[in-house]
């Protein structure tokens, strides 16, 4: 019997040319990148608007007609994270064999039937390289944010005096608070406030001359909260801040955990990786304590966006917090596998459905190993302590923070400018710097005064290009300044 419904896939009807087309694609990307350092920056055009904001076709345009689209309008816009001059948010430049990865990985849509051991395998790692407690557990996540997140959501389970999962905070009986700095990042807001504990709860603790967690101010705080009925549970210590490149004391903040019965949890999102580095990794003290730690791989590791890893100590409460109450049966909480009980990953964190992160970590830390990754932090401090000591001696530049390691603050300067002119001439100087490189670095507030601000966690960085920056920031100051002098 003849069956005349016509069915449709998205597959090509001609695989010889969805092949041609992905070779040039892999071929142009590659080329791109070879020459980044040629390939300058241009800000999106009209025509690339008017190209790209248009009604969805019902046919569909070609994958060539998109792949031309992105080449031509989307492409020369978009190279801010992999130039070696991008300092600006803490963003990796990822890597070819990384693009590579996420090409094979996306090809099957999903990861291999070993993807539990994969994963186990490529947490292990991240344990070992930052010293953590190898029988800890752990999860893959998208981002820091989700990281950080994932390990308060465990905190906030474990120390509540109420059953969490059958009450929720409405049924704890006192006011649940946790402190950080208040140099940590803003994904503790969203935390707080999706967990259910009202951003009422978190207490922005004062920071000292060097950006560090007050340890005098927590300890007042965690006193004043329970005179007043409250309930403190966590801790959050922050290893190299985004705005300033801060540690906190960690081996005081696990102390002082210990002693107050609080959970003690880390946002280490990039600064972690100061373990691996030859002069810094003092810095990193006392995070093998921790409770549980947040830290990323595509930030200070380059590895494709976006892989967040949450690491705690504690398997059991890590397990529980996310656990379903009603799990569907296709859904064990452990899989047999040649006689070995593996805890499906995919049961650890807030996402279900979500690409193979452990692949993908597997991958990289493999192809790469240690001792490269270790060098690449290594040269990004380095070249950070260089770039400072030129901005020392320069009679028109001065450093506004403290350096710890990777992070920069600092300022173009001219004698008789008051605080308002300074602020309003450096974010002058850069605006013209963005216009070669958009977010080529940015601005922010170090106790309340207006600063520049660099994060290096670039690969492709080299000691010339701070030279360039440098000399860039005098002269663009000094014409700019004479503006100023001239009135």
């Amino acid at each position: 019997m003849s069956d005349n419904r016509r069915e449709v896939t998205l597959d090509p009807e001609d695989w010889g040319g969805m092949k041609a087309l992905g070779h040039r694609m892999l071929d142009d990307l590659m080329e791109y990148l070879e020459d980044v350092r040629e390939n300058p920056y241009r800000p999106p055009t009209e025509e690339a608007r008017r190209r790209i904001c248009v009604p969805l076709p019902r046919e569909g345009d070609s994958g060539e007609e998109m792949y031309e689209l992105f080449r031509e309008h989307i492409l020369p816009s978009t190279p801010i994270f992999v130039r070696p001059d991008f300092w600006s948010g803490v963003g990796g430049n990822g890597s070819p064999f990384g693009m590579l990865t996420d090409m094979a990985i996306s090809g099957v849509n999903t990861g291999s039937i070993f993807m539990f051991y994969i994963t186990r395998q490529a947490l292990d790692w991240v344990k070992e390289l930052l010293e953590y407690p190898a029988e800890a557990g752990g999860v893959f996540v998208a981002s820091g944010s989700e990281a950080n997140f994932t390990g308060l959501a465990v905190a906030r389970n474990a120390k509540a005096e109420v059953d969490m999962k059958t009450v929720g905070v409405q049924g704890a009986p006192r006011m649940m608070t946790l402190y950080c700095s208040d140099e940590a990042h803003h994904c503790m807001d969203r935390s707080v406030e999706l967990l259910g504990l009202g951003n009422e709860a978190l207490r922005w603790v004062e920071t000292d001359d060097d950006c560090r967690m007050r340890l005098d101010a927590l300890q007042a705080a965690i006193d004043e909260d329970r005179a007043r009925g409250c309930h403190p549970f966590c801790v959050v210590g922050t290893a190299g801040t985004v705005n300033s490149g801060a540690f906190d004391d960690l081996n005081a903040l696990a102390d002082l955990c210990a002693r107050e019965g609080l959970w003690f949890h880390v946002d280490g999102a990039f600064g972690s990786w100061v373990k691996i580095s030859e002069t810094h990794r003092h810095l990193a003290d006392g995070l093998e304590r921790a409770d549980s730690v947040a830290v990323d791989l595509h930030k200070w590791m380059s590895m494709p966006y976006g892989i967040g890893c949450t690491l705690v100590r504690d398997r059991l409460a890590h397990f529980s917090t996310f656990v379903y109450g009603h799990e569907a049966e296709y859904l064990k909480t452990g899989q047999e596998m040649s006689g070995d009980r593996v805890t499906n990953p995919m049961n650890l964190s807030l996402a279900l459905s979500r690409p193979d992160y452990g692949l993908k970590a597997y991958m990289l830390l493999r192809a790469y190993g240690r001792d490269r990754y270790a060098r690449l932090i290594q040269q990004n401090i380095d070249q950070i302590a260089y770039l400072a000591e030129r901005i020392r001696r320069a009679p028109d530049m001065e450093v506004t923070a403290p350096v710890a390691s990777n992070v920069l603050c600092f300022r173009y300067v001219r004698e008789g400018l008051s605080e308002g002119e300074l602020e309003e001439l450096n974010r002058a100087i850069l605006m013209e710097l963005w216009e070669v490189n958009a977010r080529m670095f940015n601005d922010t507030r170090i106790k309340g005064r207006h600063t520049l601000r660099l994060c290096n966690v670039n690969h492709r960085t080299r000691y010339s290009d701070f030279d360039l920056l440098a000399e860039r920031v005098s002269r663009i100051g000094g014409r700019l300044a004479q503006g100023y002098t001239a009135s």
